[in-house]
């Protein structure tokens, strides 16, 4: 745990306003300023080198993450596991309650958390997409809070998001960082039409949540420091394993259709339901897409080759 920073309460709650919870269900993401404070940035960036520092010196330690993301930024997942300091910030019920609040459900789990830091000059963009297709989930309403550790603008790789975009639809999984803007070929003429994405510059300290199902992306970091940012990714408890491969589930040998419970995806945050809730059980929209998804492939199969 870092010594040089003073003692830091994760667990004080921040209470959002209506306006704010209708916001975030209406477009998909949100903005929160000075969620932490200056001590509690340094807190977290110390904890995350030393976790980092501690799984390169160890022999059995190595990146968690997808080395194929290597080329759009640094990655890795589930630090909590291994560092006291980044497990007080990522199980913190200041940031679950947020979570929860925001979804409108009764209680919030972990999925995981994400480094995320591009390097000066060496990153690519990270592809417009959207998080759940990766995700093995038949629930939809998972989401995620990026906390710049930074701050952030268009020129160091500031998030941006395409509002509303989460009720679109269940779109194919792109292969990021192959920058060939596979999800904007996929997308009909309505959907471009309605493709205006909206850029999130904010200061360290800072961050966003955006559902799942919603567009994103960030461009390369094209100043001259690292661009440092850790993702806390939470699903609403009651959410259920869909039977596909990822890092998180693999060596749990789950059975299609179990809960994402017990210790491994802990319970953040409880409290009393909201009217309205972004968590659905998505089995039946999976089936109704698939005509959908056949035609986006189609498109995009088209603009490659054109």
């Amino acid at each position: 745990m870092p010594a040089t920073v003073p003692a830091v309460d994760f667990n004080r709650t921040i209470q959002l306003s209506d306006e704010q919870i209708r916001f975030y269900q209406e477009n998909g993401f949100i903005q929160i300023l000075n969620v932490l404070t200056p001590d509690e940035v340094d807190y977290v960036r110390e904890s995350i080198a030393e976790a980092i520092d501690h799984l390169s010196r160890t022999k059995t330690g190595k990146s968690q993450g997808n080395p194929f993301y290597s080329k759009v930024f640094h990655q890795e997942v589930n630090l909590w596991r291994i560092h006291e300091g980044v497990k007080r910030y990522t199980l913190s019920r200041r940031l679950g309650e947020l979570a929860r609040q925001l979804t409108g459900v009764a209680k919030m789990r972990l999925w995981h958390d994400h480094c995320l830091y591009k390097m000066p000059e060496q990153s690519l963009a990270s592809d417009w997409h959207q998080d759940w297709p990766y995700w093995p989930m038949y629930h939809a309403g998972a989401m995620s809070c990026w906390m710049a550790l930074d701050d952030v603008d268009e020129t160091n790789g500031c998030l941006q998001f395409v509002p509303k975009s989460f009720k679109w639809g269940i779109y194919p999984a792109i292969a990021l960082g192959s920058g060939k803007k596979q999800l904007e070929t996929m997308l009909n003429e309505e959907e471009r039409a309605k493709f205006k994405p909206v850029a999130m510059p904010m200061p360290a300290g800072s961050c966003t949540f955006h559902d799942g199902l919603c567009f994103h992306y960030a461009n390369p970091n094209r100043s001259d420091k690292p661009r440092r940012a850790i993702a806390t990714i939470y699903q609403p408890d009651g959410t259920e394993f869909r039977k596909k491969g990822h890092i998180c589930t693999d060596p749990l040998k789950l059975n299609d259709g179990d809960k994402l419970v017990d210790e491994i995806f802990p319970v953040v945050a409880e409290g009393k339901p909201y009217p309205t809730t972004t968590f659905y059980d998505a089995r039946e929209r999976l089936k109704s897409e698939a005509a959908l998804n056949d035609a986006r492939h189609a498109r995009m199969k088209a603009a490659a080759e054109a």
